[in-house]
């Protein structure tokens, strides 16, 4: 199973910052265990879902470079602190913001909000490993288009 736990892109300023949500419902399997009669969202899930929305928004600045074959792997994870339990219902707001960025490797402070009260903090780091594979490059241009559709560009 893959898990896609970015809805949408609300809004990006390339090279600093993009802002993303994540709407939690009791639809998502993870609730079928976790846990039964309080479903709460997995902090695991928490951090994958910031770990794809810095490393998508690195590639997303790669492609714009012209460097496109480049992946994002999550290499460090510093600091992640859970500082509020998510349930069904709660729209979850992704941001991160770069810290440190080249075309080895990249650092992004990240964050989840609920009605702005953080839910979760920390940094993530990522190295860069080019991968040539066209199917992967198509998949991920396609699921970019389709969070990205309605995104604000800031300058």
């Amino acid at each position: 199973m893959r898990f896609h736990l970015v809805d949408r892109v609300d809004e990006i300023c390339y090279d600093k910052y993009i802002v993303g949500c994540k709407c939690v419902t009791l639809a998502d399997d993870v609730f079928n265990e976790h846990f039964p009669g309080y479903p709460i969202f997995p902090g695991s899930l928490i951090q994958e879902g910031l770990a794809q929305l810095a490393g998508s928004f690195f590639e997303i600045i790669m492609n714009k470079k012209g460097i496109c074959n480049k992946r994002s792997v999550l290499t460090i994870v510093r600091q992640m602190k859970f500082k509020r339990v998510v349930e069904p219902g709660d729209k979850m707001i992704y941001k991160a913001i770069i810290k440190a960025f080249n075309e080895d490797f990249g650092v992004a402070e990240v964050r989840a909000e609920i009605e702005g009260e953080v839910c979760a903090i920390g940094e993530l780091l990522f190295n860069f490993f080019e991968i040539s594979d066209a199917s992967l490059q198509a998949s991920r241009e396609e699921i970019y288009r389709f969070c990205m559709k309605n995104a604000k560009e800031v300058n």
